[in-house]
């Protein structure tokens, strides 16, 4: 592995952030719309239930989306990240490399059959207590896992699995 390497592990998370937006925006002018015509019935049900997806959404902005920023051989420098005016949940500073304990590697076994998308994983810097984790690679677990190993050997770190909720963890030794 070749350092420094530009990453930005934030970008599933842009698009996601603009999709909504849009839907957001489309949402925003229908309800207009049913007040300009006089229908206050229709405006004020798409009004609560637009209220109701918003708690929904303000809840979910707790969710680290990534990151974007630069590994070096001695330290990881990540800036904030925005999507047309807003601030994705994601760390921002620079981190000397003895501030993290160990590599993670994340893996989401997805058990739908009809998934397009197959096992996924992320590859994450550790941060000891009082420094953020972060995401340096997200991908299918085939490419994750051989990222994870040669950042692993790159930057003389431990390779840990790093737990889901409601998953077992598999042991990776080196």
């Amino acid at each position: 592995m070749n350092l420094p390497l530009d990453f930005n592990s934030a970008e599933p998370w842009t698009r996601i952030v603009k999709i909504a937006l849009t839907i957001a925006a489309v949402y925003v002018i229908a309800v207009a719309g049913l007040f300009a015509k006089g229908n206050f019935l229709g405006g004020a049900v798409l009004l609560v239930v637009g209220l109701a997806f918003y708690a929904v959404l303000r809840r979910a902005r707790r969710v680290s989306m990534g990151a974007a920023g630069r590994l070096t051989a001695s330290a990881v420098t990540v800036h904030p990240v925005r999507v047309w005016g807003f601030s994705l949940n994601v760390p921002s500073g620079e981190f000397p490399l003895n501030q993290f304990e160990a590599v993670g590697l994340l893996e989401r076994i997805v058990i739908v059959p009809q998934s397009i998308r197959g096992n996924t994983g992320t590859v994450q810097l550790l941060g000891r207590p009082g420094i953020p984790t972060i995401d340096v690679m997200m991908g299918d677990i085939d490419t994750a896992r051989p990222f994870a190993e040669e950042l692993t050997a790159a930057l003389n770190l431990e390779l840990k699995s790093v737990a889901v909720p409601g998953q077992t963890i598999r042991r990776y030794t080196m």
